[in-house]
C-alpha cells in the first residue's frame, strides 16, 4: 500500500482527490469511487450470493439487508428527487403539494374525450400529399437499382429488364458481358 496514504499528514483522503469514495455493502474492504459503484455491485453480488440484500427503491447502488430497507427508505438522501417528481405541481420549479391534496387528485377520475384535443393545428387532417414510395420513384427515375434477395433466374430477368428500362430513358448501359 502507498505509504503516503498511511502517513499522519495525509490521513484525510479528500486532500488526495478521493472525496467521492464509497464503501461496498458486501465487503467493507472494498473502497470504490462513487461513479464506479454500480459496476462494482454487479460483480460483487455474484461473489456474495449467500447474503440476502435488497436494493433501495430510490437508488440502485444502495444495497442493504432486508430488515434495514424500511428505515433506509425513510432517510435515503435520494428520496428527495423522487418526492419532487411525485409531488410536483405543473410548474417549472420543484414545488411540493401536501399529501392530502395529492390523494384527492388521485381519486378524481378523468375520462378522455377526443373533442378536447382539437386545436388549430392538426397533422392528420387536410393532408393532400401522397406518401413517398422509394421503389416507385426508382422505377420512374434514371437510377440504377439493385437486385437483392432474388433467385439467380430472377436476377437475370431483373438485370435484363433494367437494361431495357435504362436504354429507353437514354442512359448509357454497359454491354452485357461487362457488369
Amino acid at each position: 500500500m502507498n505509504r503516503q496514504l498511511l502517513s499522519a499528514e495525509h490521513s484525510d483522503l479528500s486532500l488526495l482527490g478521493y472525496e467521492d469514495i464509497v464503501e461496498c455493502p458486501y465487503n467493507r474492504a472494498h473502497q470504490i469511487m462513487s461513479f464506479r459503484m454500480q459496476t462494482h455491485l454487479f460483480k460483487c453480488r455474484k461473489n456474495h450470493k449467500d447474503l440476502k440484500y435488497v436494493k433501495c427503491p430510490f437508488n440502485e447502488t444502495h444495497d442493504m439487508p432486508e430488515q434495514e430497507l424500511k428505515f433506509h427508505s425513510s432517510v435515503c438522501p435520494d428520496r428527495e428527487t423522487f418526492d419532487r417528481y411525485k409531488y410536483c405541481i405543473s410548474t417549472s420549479a420543484a414545488t411540493f403539494a401536501p399529501e392530502v391534496a395529492a390523494s384527492a387528485q388521485a381519486t378524481t377520475e378523468y375520462t378522455y374525450n377526443p373533442k378536447d384535443d382539437i386545436d388549430e393545428e392538426s397533422w392528420e387532417t387536410g393532408c393532400k400529399v401522397r406518401p413517398y414510395n422509394p421503389a416507385a420513384y426508382a422505377r420512374r427515375s434514371n437510377v440504377i437499382r439493385r437486385c437483392t434477395g432474388m433467385a439467380p433466374s430472377e436476377k437475370k430477368a431483373f438485370k435484363e429488364a433494367e437494361r431495357q428500362r435504362l436504354a429507353e430513358m437514354g442512359r448509357v448501359v454497359p454491354p452485357r458481358g461487362e457488369d
